[in-house]
């Protein structure tokens, strides 16, 4: 399973300063300023109160990554506006309404404690998706069918059928959808595959995609709290079993418990598999083959694997494997391995056993070409404008989620699965075939009006 010795000893690399995922979304915005020339559209695209060059965004999820999103959108008054928040933390909700009023000096932006009542509100054009994953279909779902655009926060989804029905429903209703795999929108990615598809490793041999281990940690002896006042807890956990609350089985912690995340499979891992799919030109494919181990908490309130060793082959014959890594720490790389040697590109790094496949892999002069996004942000508020698909569309996004969960899978039931990427269905293994969807705690349904 593991890849060959050879792949291990790779040298530092002279990295720029570390990139983190928030300075990533504030940097962005400089860029969309410049990029995002603003074009006469009809009030009917962009809400009926809007100035036709400015679009009209709802906040779902305002914790971690939803402030850092926040931070963002608030200096770009002249290409969006916030007009709705909504999250289950009163406090939350609250104290973002209150800072998006006094930065845009009114009353315009709304708290919300239910998504359904944001989504339904006419002026507001496109949501932002940065709750808890065993949520983000559902929120994406009524939002699509409330006539919503979408940018929404990896992974897609919690399940492969989750992923399917969003999917499905983005093409039926016409809606745009970005996801937050933002390293497709940094120029090194951009270069990478172009020039590996190019041929310049000469015979791409192998990928490796490496993740941070977990970040938190909770031992046995847990147990359970008060909720909160101003937490809806149920309404926290929606389509999710029922838990009692404690503290550390909330907000960012989540990621952790298999009932609402997958751990850092789908958190650090979305980001460099999704590059890895890129490269591979999966974008509307995927594995055929997946094996995998992880170890998982014997006891405790986290479930979720806190090493993971995934292998997944693909019918080109190329394998990638992901894995923990230590010396990654809280971040993703991807490394790629041909006949010439080997290139190393993370969000913050760059490193190559020759320095000259970095020039090569910067220069212009590629045979194949990729689209390309300068921002993630100006690729979707123009795809919105243009209604073209944008650098991480609905569909590209569920092919990379499916390979998160693919490896989950394979993990949890500890043996060799073949995959048929084209039905999207197991071959020969009806129990790995269940677990490509979860059911969910009643009332909350895929197919039922949310209403």
């Amino acid at each position: 399973m593991n890849p060959p010795a050879s792949a291990s000893p790779i040298a530092a690399s002279a990295s720029p300063a570390a990139l983190t995922r928030r300075r990533f979304l504030q940097r962005s915005s400089a860029a969309t300023a410049v990029v995002a020339a603003p074009q006469v559209v009809t009030t009917k695209l962009f809400g009926q109160s809007a100035p036709s060059n400015r679009i009209n965004l709802g906040l779902i999820g305002a914790g971690n990554i939803g402030v850092a999103h926040l931070d963002t959108l608030l200096g770009l008054k002249d290409t969006v506006r916030v007009l709705g928040v909504c999250d289950v933390d009163r406090e939350r909700r609250e104290s973002a309404a209150e800072r998006i009023n006094q930065e845009y000096g009114g009353k315009d932006c709304r708290p919300y404690a239910d998504f359904r009542e944001l989504n339904r509100r006419r002026e507001i054009d496109a949501v932002l998706i940065c709750t808890p994953d065993h949520w983000h279909a559902l929120n994406a779902l009524d939002a699509i069918r409330q006539g919503k655009d979408l940018y929404i926060e990896k992974p897609l989804t919690l399940t492969i059928a989750e992923g399917r029905a969003l999917v499905e429903e983005a093409r039926k209703h016409g809606r745009v959808v970005q996801h937050g795999t933002w390293q497709r929108s940094m120029k090194r990615f951009h270069d990478l595959v172009e020039f590996v598809r190019s041929g310049g490793l000469g015979q791409l041999q192998y990928v490796e995609c490496l993740i941070g281990a977990n970040n938190r940690h909770v031992g046995a002896t847990w147990q359970p709290e008060p909720v909160p006042e101003g937490l809806d807890w149920d309404m926290w956990l929606g389509p999710a079993p029922w838990r009692p609350y404690t503290f550390n089985g909330c907000h960012y912690n989540f990621r952790f418990i298999a009932d609402n995340a997958s751990g850092q499979m789908t958190n650090l891992g979305a980001h460099c598999l999704d590059i890895g799919q890129w490269v591979l030109d999966a974008d509307r494919s995927g594995p055929v083959e997946i094996e995998g181990h992880g170890d998982y908490p014997s006891s405790g309130l986290f479930t979720t694997p806190t090493r993971i060793d995934v292998t997944f082959r693909y019918a080109s014959g190329v394998p990638m494997y992901c894995r923990t890594d230590l010396a990654v720490s809280g971040n993703n790389t991807s490394r790629f391995f041909g006949e010439r040697g080997w290139l190393d590109i993370g969000y913050s790094k760059m490193s190559a056993s020759d320095p000259n496949l970095l020039r090569e892999m910067q220069a212009p002069n590629k045979r194949v070409k990729v689209p390309s996004s300068k921002n993630h942000y100006d690729d979707f508020f123009a795809a919105m404008r243009t209604r073209q698909r944008t650098i991480a569309d609905a569909e590209t996004a569920h092919r990379t989620t499916t390979v998160c969960n693919l490896g989950q899978i394979a993990m949890a039931l500890g043996r060799k699965l073949r995959w048929d990427p084209a039905k999207e269905e197991f071959i020969g293994d009806e129990m790995a075939n269940r677990l490509r969807s979860r059911p969910m705690r009643a009332p909350w349904s895929l197919v039922a009006d949310l209403a």
